[in-house]
Order: structure tokens, then sequence, then C-alpha cells
């Protein structure tokens, strides 16, 4: 080989060296290049919001929603286009920013209340629907190792009250529980708990602790407006769904009987709602306008005043309505045939 093709031959070899080399570099880099990118990868600004729909409850408050998921009232509101925070209906649907349920926190010990807090109420929480008796539990400091308790309806009257007994040495913190008894109020409604110690030197308040709840009241109007459109369409399905267990059938100055729900709807059906055009007046004062004649028994809390029942369409009738198991219900009916009418009402005259 003569000089020129050596030097030829070591140039083609030198080509071939680095073309191997670039190989080598580029088969190594190339699968740190084109590794796929997850979700994981990116920073946490990037990632999609969840989102769920929150249907509100009754007793509900936004502040008690926002809790849930963990966001604040400000928040939730701006992002669901509510001008007052207040202001929220039941069945409303609610769009939450993001879905991250709050865990419920275990209830804090004793120790690790601050100093600064005389009386603390564990139970109820703000926004819990109270029935009655209430069942009140908490930590306190009192002297004499008595607190009291109160239930006070939405006008902020008193229903309810008792003392609860501080467990502990004197003057320490310790835990009180109690079970109140309170009047239930006619309908459902905000009221509060509230937890005091009285001074023994004059019995002046000195510590007060109080929660906003939801006291479960008989829910009396809910039940009228039930019973008007069931005897307006004389649904009598409905109307035995609205009875208590037992029926006072009474006839104006007789003696009544006791019947069935099943066995009331048949009377009616047959002779006084049937072949009637019922029509309740809410505007009467029932009792007022019977007086005398008629004592109700006190299981008795509200007596609704109606016409048009019978054949004719011209007889009367009082719906009795009972406290049952801390729900109102349609407990008996006082029938007044249009004969037997001796009471006055304004614009018609007496009979009988």
């Amino acid at each position: 080989m003569n000089k020129r093709g050596a030097w030829l031959s070591l140039f083609v070899a030198v080509l071939l060296l680095g073309s191997l080399a670039t190989a080598v570099a580029f088969a190594s880099s190339t699968p740190a290049q084109t590794a796929p990118i997850t979700v994981a990868d990116l920073p946490s600004t990037a990632r999609p919001a969840g989102e769920i729909i929150h249907v509100v409850k009754w007793g509900e408050t936004l502040a008690l929603i926002a809790r849930r998921y963990g966001v604040s009232v400000r928040e939730l509101a701006i992002y669901n286009g509510i001008a007052n925070p207040d202001r929220i209906f039941v069945g409303q649907k609610l769009r939450i920013p993001r879905a991250r349920p709050k865990p419920t926190p275990a209830p804090p010990s004793p120790t690790l209340i601050g100093p600064q807090e005389e009386i603390v109420i564990q139970s109820p929480g703000p926004g819990v629907t109270v029935t009655n008796p209430a069942s009140v539990s908490g930590v306190a400091v009192a002297v004499e190792q008595r607190v009291m308790v109160a239930v006070l309806d939405a006008s902020a009257g008193q229903i309810g009250g008792a003392s609860a007994v501080v467990a502990g040495e004197p003057g320490q913190r310790g835990p009180f529980s109690v079970t109140v008894p309170f009047t239930v109020p006619t309908n459902s409604q905000p009221g509060r708990i509230q937890v005091f110690t009285e001074s023994p030197r004059d019995g002046a308040v000195e510590h007060l602790s109080s929660v906003t709840v939801m006291l479960q009241g008989l829910d009396l109007d809910a039940l009228l407006g039930q019973l008007q459109i069931a005897i307006d369409l004389k649904d009598y399905p409905k109307l035995q769904s609205l009875m208590g267990p037992k029926f006072d059938y009474r006839l104006y100055r007789s003696e009544g009987v006791g019947l069935t729900p099943a066995e009331a709807i048949q009377q009616l059906r047959q002779t006084q709602l049937g072949p009637g055009l019922p029509r309740l007046d809410f505007s009467v004062d029932a009792r007022a306008l019977l007086g005398s004649r008629v004592i109700f028994g006190s299981e008795v809390i509200h007596v609704v005043y109606s016409t048009g029942w019978g054949s004719n369409r011209d007889d009367d009738a009082f719906l009795m309505i009972d406290n049952v198991d801390g729900r109102a219900r349609w407990s008996g009916l006082l029938y007044v045939p249009h004969a037997l009418i001796d009471y006055r009402f304004v614009g018609r005259a007496p009979t009988g």
C-alpha cells in the first residue's frame, strides 16, 4: 500500500469510530428524553380540582357545609354566587370547589383546653338538630362543682332547664353530662343551648357558654298544609298516613268512639268527607268558637274548624291534632250536623 492509500484508510477508520460513539451516546440518552410525564410529576397547581354537588338539608347552614368539606364560607359563597351567606334553602344544590371531606375530629381532651375556657360545650355541636330531651355534655370549672343548662327557643325564651354536676376536685376542670327535657315547640326552629355558672353570693351569671342548634318541633304547620291538600283532593291513603295510631271519632253532644285509622277513613269516605266538599278555615279560633261546650284532652295541641261536610255540604267538623311521639298527627274528628250547630259565628245566626 502506498503512502496515500495508508492515510485514506486511517481517515475512514476515524470517521467510523466517531459515528459509533455518536450512536452509543444517542441510544443512552433517548429513554430519559422520551419517558412519559405522569400527573404525579406535575406541580400541585396543575392538578384538576374535584367538584361535587351538595344538596342542602334541613338544619344545615353554609358554615356547617363549608366546615364539612374543608373550605371557607367565603370561598363556598363566591363559588356558588351567594350574596348573603345566611340565606340558603332546603333542596338548594351547592357546588363544592374541591372534594375533600374533612374528617370528624375526636372530642378534645379536657387537658388540651386553654385555661381561659371556663366552660366548653362538646355536645351538641353547632347546627345539630336536637330532640326532646336534649343531651348536653362538656367540661367546666365550677366552684361548687355544678353548672346550669338552659334550652332557648328562637325568641330566646327558655323552654327547658336543668343542672349538672362537674366531676372532679372542687375548683378543678372536669366533665359534665346532663339530659335536659324541654317543651317541644310547635314547629322546628333555631334555638340555643346555654351552660353557665351562678354566683353563690347573689345568683348572678359568672361564666356562660352557648351553642346554636336546631330544635326539632312538632311541625304542626307542615301537617296542616298536608291535611288541607289531602282533604281537597280526597286523597284517603294520604289522610290515613297523617293520622295517629288511634282516631277519636265524636258526634257533637254525644260520646265518642275509638277507631283505627283504617276504620276512620272508611267512615269518613262513606258518610261525611266522601259526599261533602269540606274546607278548612285556619282563620277561626276553633276552641274559642266552641267555648265551654266541648272540653278537649290535654293531648290535643290544636283544633281546626272546617265547613262543607256531609251530603248537603252544610255540616261542620273540628279536626283534632295531637302530639304523637314528638310529631303533630291528626288524631280525631268532632262532627257537627247542621241541625245541632248552636255556637255563635260571625255572619251566621246560631241554630238549635
